[in-house]
């Protein structure tokens, strides 16, 4: 399988390598901690299954004719970085994330090669399957996020309650609701903070196609989850008709 890269929303603009990079550095780093007790053979640990950044390390080179034009259409994607990007290593799954640093060098006259290192910064260090289910179980062997919740306000009068089974709750306020107003979720969104300066911002919710600041984070860190092997019957919605939710599969890579 090809690599390639491409924009997570919108039109995807995808770059495709010619041929794959001859090395791909991913490593999995928990983000625990651990306290050391002096003089002690046992200390203190504190965890919550996380997982930190990772960073993503490609090296390889282009070829022929067009290795210039090739090279720029791959930095392009690189330094993007208001958008966020899926970076593929195989056919059905990527990394969510946004390029680091890419590095053009010449090593040993190698005149008719562009030899390149680049550096892509995974923020939500899973691996997600390419295919957005509505439906079914997380076939991954890790816990994965909603992507995306859609439907209608069913009363303006009512909170919307929005749940998983791992803890976390979101909830809209009544008096920013309107009776059949759109209502949209996403699991992350990159926004505008002002003077072009882009912020990830997670449980991004819209009504009626405009974004809500009134989302209030009701229990655990308010950023909807599904399970290895659960049901995404697991997510509740309360004041929301004909609600539709969707996921990827997740895996630890």
């Amino acid at each position: 399988m090809a690599m390639k890269i491409e924009n997570y929303e919108g039109t995807a603009d995808r770059f495709t390598w010619p041929y794959n990079p001859q090395a791909f550095d991913d490593t999995t780093d928990s983000n625990h901690e651990v306290t050391p007790i002096g003089f002690q053979r046992h200390h203190i640990v504190v965890s919550g299954g996380g997982i930190a950044p990772k960073s993503l390390i490609i090296t390889g080179h282009f070829s022929g004719s067009s290795k210039l034009t090739t090279w720029r259409s791959c930095s392009k994607h690189f330094m993007e970085t208001t958008q966020i990007k899926k970076l593929y290593f195989e056919s059905d799954k990527f990394h969510l994330g946004i390029g680091k640093q890419i590095k053009r060098t010449h090593a040993g006259g190698r005149t008719n090669f562009i030899d390149y290192v680049g550096t892509f910064e995974s923020f939500i260090p899973v691996l997600f399957g390419d295919t957005e289910k509505t439906s079914g179980t997380n076939g991954g062997n890790a816990k994965t996020f909603v992507t995306e919740i859609t439907g209608t306000v069913t009363s303006g009068a009512s909170d919307i309650v929005i749940s998983d089974a791992e803890g976390n709750e979101i909830t809209i306020d009544s008096a920013l609701l309107t009776t059949g107003h759109s209502f949209e979720y996403k699991l992350v969104e990159m926004v505008d903070s002002g003077s072009g300066i882009f912020v990830t911002e997670y449980a991004y919710v819209e009504l009626n196609s405009v974004q809500t600041k009134g989302v209030q984070t009701t229990d655990g860190f308010g950023i909807l989850q599904i399970d290895a092997a659960a049901n995404v019957s697991t997510i509740t919605t309360s004041n929301i008709s004909s609600a539709s939710v969707k996921f990827r599969d997740g895996y630890y890579d």
